[in-house]
């Protein structure tokens, strides 16, 4: 999926809800309600966008979105209607990614 059409996606929402997995796993993971909140409003440090197909809930992205020098935060989102719903969200370290995008090259 290509990042200019995630940001057109998240242009239209109007609301964001946040799941009972997410809220139980942010104490745990030290990821504020109002962080999410504002990368997914700005989207200007998305850096990578996948999309993982329909769901009961509603259509599901994996966004990633640049949060230090060293750590990104993956999102995952479904998005129904006007409505996003945040199921979950992690760090991940840049140099671990880089290394999969790597291994997964070579396999294609």
């Amino acid at each position: 999926m290509d990042i200019c059409e995630a940001k057109k996606i998240l242009c239209y929402v109007e609301k964001v809800s946040f799941t009972k997995h997410f809220q139980a796993k942010s104490a745990i993971r030290g990821i504020d309600h109002k962080d999410i909140s504002a990368l997914l409003a700005s989207h200007d440090r998305l850096i990578d966008a996948e999309d993982q197909g329909e769901d009961d809930k509603g259509h599901k992205y994996a966004l990633l979105f640049s949060k230090s020098n060293k750590y990104d935060l993956r999102v995952i989102v479904s998005i129904k209607g006007g409505n996003l719903n945040v199921i979950t969200a992690h760090f991940q370290n840049i140099k671990r990614r880089k290394a999969y995008e790597k291994w997964l090259g070579k396999r294609r």
